[in-house]
């Protein structure tokens, strides 16, 4: 359908209310590598609210990089190159232009409803991230979505800013994207991080089918009383063809309980194996030619919907168990309160979803079904509005937190479809993983134990398995932190053999802080001996010298942008997790380090 909005594609994946989450957000670019400018560009073009960058370097032009300075990824940035590359009218040389301003121009050009800003700084190791940070939201005021991209920086600088964006008053997710040669890396950092629309590809329905319970403390009268009302024996054979599977299901749990000639008395629901092959069987009986009834066979293939409850997150009731009057710093925190208030006086059920999945139906039984699940869902969510306000009113007094707690009734009312789908993301800091520091031996032993596992699950020519790559990018950087430059500025052979071999020697040093030593695997392949694979990925990332590769830096920016955008909608959930793309086999995975 033809449509003046330029947005339309996109509304269709995260709506309205994910649209206006972009438009109101702010990111903030450190370091305008190719990776970074593809990152922005994927989320200048969604319509951002506006953007900030922040760099160090200058760009030359042809005729100032005459004389053969080192500018060795000048034609790797599409987004980074000089407006004019010629002589000006009186035959001087133009003047040098610096990389922010010349980002942050022709990224400002695709989109005109997005707004650009930059700031140059003498040096990014030494720049006050913090201060930079609030001079931008205070002019953006879109410091509610706030979200920093860092792109192809050294260690040293990227623990700062790690470490700034953690501790912020209120910590700033943070998206460090990376292009090394024919390599890439995506990892995000958020301490916590809480999706509503979480949008799982397979969910189950909320039917609330055990109201049917004899002893159920559930309340849903409505759809009692209507499939109460409806006789399977005497209706005429289409109409029994048609009667919805949820209502076969229902009329089941009736005859569980009850029994009749054919089967006793039962005081639960199916539990085991067999019990529950006896609640299908049960099923079948009550039809009248089960091989032409679909909607007994769709009864039967979701006998399941009867006896199992549809539960919240485990580490979503861990928030609920937290959440109290005093701990009320944002609406999330509101609703999370007014949902434990609910679940309270409402036996521990949340609210309905409301929606019933396709099924073998006449109209009317369907439509009469879709109605009175609504009806409940809308009480329901009255319900909540309510306990919210009554919240709200005792929250009144406390002056500073009256802003932070206002909830439209469209976020209530997507807050109560989605329950079941809420999410909850804690990554580790970026400084915490470079510096193998873990808060318990607990996470610890996790963590190595989950490095294991997937060793035992290799790419089918192991030696491209990304992980590898990334440990041996690990080197790379251990070798920049002590030698303040990456692996391979010196391109004579015999300075590319020794700086390989001092980055064996730190491959060697973080695979034993891995746990990895001893792994078939590691020892195969970046420990191997054999003379082809000796110091192969060493020698490999050295001849890489930090290399920017445009068709790379596209791939990893595609990754950033998207997780960029989980982070700002609140929908879909994040990667929680270090993507690695290992571009010489086309090959990634995703791993917590």
């Amino acid at each position: 359908m033809a449509t003046t909005n330029k947005y339309d594609r996109q509304l269709r994946l995260w709506g309205q209310n994910g649209q206006k989450s972009l438009s109101e957000s702010c990111i903030i670019l450190i370091g305008c590598s190719a990776a970074g400018t593809e990152s922005l560009k994927n989320l200048v073009l969604p319509g951002i609210g506006s953007f900030h960058v922040i760099d160090d370097q200058i760009v030359e032009s042809r005729t100032n990089n005459a004389s053969g300075s080192s500018n060795h990824n000048r034609f790797s940035n599409f987004f980074v190159f000089p407006d004019h590359d010629s002589m000006t009218d009186n035959g001087e040389n133009p003047p040098l232009t610096s990389r922010a301003e010349i980002a942050s121009k022709h990224l400002s050009e695709l989109n005109p409803d997005v707004k650009g800003s930059f700031t140059d700084v003498p040096s990014l190791a030494n720049a006050d991230y913090a201060s930079i940070f609030k001079s931008v939201t205070s002019s953006s005021s879109a410091d509610h979505h706030l979200l920093v991209i860092a792109a192809d920086l050294p260690p040293c600088i990227l623990k700062s800013i790690s470490t700034v964006c953690w501790n912020y008053q209120k910590p700033i997710p943070l998206v460090i994207v990376r292009s090394y040669g024919l390599l890439g890396t995506v990892r995000i950092q958020t301490p916590l991080h809480t999706v509503i629309e979480s949008k799982p590809d397979n969910s189950n329905p909320d039917l609330r089918l055990f109201t049917f319970q004899s002893s159920s403390p559930s309340s849903f009268d409505t759809l009692i009383n209507f499939v109460n009302s409806i006789q399977l024996k005497t209706l005429e054979s289409h109409e029994h063809g048609h009667i919805p599977y949820l209502i076969i299901l229902c009329k089941a749990i009736e005859k569980w309980y009850n029994g009749d000639d054919n089967n006793t008395k039962r005081t639960e629901l199916p539990k085991t194996f067999e019990e529950k092959k006896d609640f299908t069987n049960l099923i079948k009986s009550m039809s009248r030619n089960y091989n032409h009834e679909l909607n007994f066979q769709e009864a039967v293939e979701k006998a399941f919907l009867a006896y199992s409850k549809k539960e919240i997150p485990y580490e979503i009731l861990e928030l609920l168990n937290n959440v109290c009057e005093d701990s009320i710093m944002s609406s999330f925190d509101l609703l999370l309160l007014t949902l434990k208030r609910f679940m309270k006086v409402n036996h521990d059920f949340p609210p309905l979803v409301g929606t019933i999945p396709d099924m073998t139906s006449s109209t009317n039984y369907y439509m009469q079904l879709q109605e009175i699940y609504k009806t409940k869902a809308k009480n329901d969510e009255m319900q909540m509005k309510e306990i919210m306000n009554g919240i709200q009113n005792e929250l009144s007094t406390k002056s500073n937190q009256s802003n932070a707690t206002a909830v439209s009734d469209e976020e209530l009312s997507i807050f109560c479809k989605n329950v079941y789908n809420l999410h909850l993301t804690k990554t580790r800091s970026y400084t915490s993983e470079y510096d193998f520091f873990y808060a318990s031996n607990e996470q610890k032993e996790e963590i190595q134990g989950d490095l294991m596992a997937d060793t035992y699950d290799p790419y089918e020519v192991p030696v491209q398995t990304p992980m590898l790559w990334f440990i041996a990018l690990r080197a790379a950087d251990a070798f920049c932190d002590e030698y303040g430059h990456y692996p391979g500025k010196d391109s004579r052979k015999l300075a590319l053999e020794s700086d390989a071999k001092i980055v064996q020697g730190y491959i060697e040093m973080i695979v034993e802080k891995m746990g990895l030593l001893d792994n078939e695997l590691i020892k195969s392949t970046l420990l191997s001996t054999d003379d082809d694979l000796k110091n192969a990925f060493a020698s490999e990332i050295t001849r890489y010298y930090n290399a920017e590769v445009h068709n790379i830096a596209s791939v990893v920016g595609g990754i950033a942008s998207q997780e960029a955008v989980k982070l700002i909608t609140r929908q879909y959930e994040p990667m929680n997790g270090t993507y690695v793309y290992n571009g010489i086999a086309g090959v990634a995975g995703v791993y917590q380090f």
